[in-house]
């Protein structure tokens, strides 16, 4: 799990292909383990990540979400001013 997927973490190299950095969040889990850890940006976060009930992978698939939400509309889909 990379847990810490955001814009500033995606970057394009000269043929236009996205690469991932910043793996200093990542884990290594097993296909039916969780990981408990509360970490990664909080707009990007999944609710089980900031419930701590638990999380896969399919956390960082929120986070794509969440991130292509983002490049579409030029802000993350829970923004508010204050």
């Amino acid at each position: 799990m990379h847990r810490d997927l955001k814009l500033e973490n995606v970057l394009v190299d000269e043929r236009g292909y996205l690469k991932l950095i910043d793996y200093g969040l990542a884990k290594t889990v097993s296909s039916n383990s969780l990981a408990f850890t509360m970490c990664g940006t909080a707009e990007y976060m999944a609710p089980e990540v900031v419930s701590q009930a638990g999380h896969d992978l399919t956390a960082d698939w929120w986070s794509t979400g969440v991130l292509i939400f983002e490049m579409l509309h030029g802000a993350t889909p829970f923004y508010i001013n204050n």
